[in-house]
């Protein structure tokens, strides 16, 4: 690319910039003191509206990346929200509806069942157990198996560190005519 002052003749360029591999001290002490404040007082309302928005809403913006992300590869999604997050995130919903996704209340059941103890409202079809842990599997083990055509697997918006082997598993299926 030739630049000139500061500019890019084919259009505008973006520089990721990575300053530090990993956070800063200041960095970490403030998350320390947010993650304890959050472990002892996280229970009331009152206490918890002290924490800072960076800290408190990290996977609210996630979740609305990860949805632009679908919306611009076209990847057919659906997002489940648990009752807690549908709390502590009030807007979500109608924002996710509102770029197009359909968005379903999710709920965890008490102890292993035979479907997993994951459950949908409106309910999904019949799923293997397992389809819950494909990302963690593909992530962490490295189990890089494509599903099979027509296969509902779940990515799971808690994890961030997944952003990276999610967009790999987007572009495989794509490639593969399974997306």
């Amino acid at each position: 690319m030739i630049f000139s002052y500061g500019r890019c003749s084919m259009g505008v360029m973006v520089v990721h910039d990575l300053d530090f591999p990993v956070y800063s001290r200041r960095t970490c002490l403030r998350r320390i003191f947010w993650l304890a404040y959050y472990l002892l007082f996280g229970w009331s309302r009152r206490l918890r509206n002290r924490i800072p928005a960076w800290f408190l809403h990290e996977k609210y913006y996630y979740a609305l990346a990860l949805a632009r992300i679908d919306k611009i590869l076209e990847v057919k999604a659906l997002f489940g929200l648990t009752e807690e997050a549908q709390e502590h995130f009030p807007d979500l919903r109608s924002r996710l509806e509102g770029m197009g996704f359909e968005v379903r209340d999710h709920y965890h059941s008490e102890g292993p069942s035979e479907l997993g103890r994951g459950r949908w409202d409106p309910p999904l079809p019949p799923l293997p157990k397992d389809y819950a842990t494909y990302d963690r599997r593909y992530t962490l083990l490295g189990e890089r198996q494509l599903p099979a055509e027509g296969s509902i697997v779940a990515w799971h918006i808690d994890h961030p560190m997944n952003l990276h082997d999610y967009l790999d598993f987007i572009e495989r299926c794509k490639q593969e005519g399974r997306m």
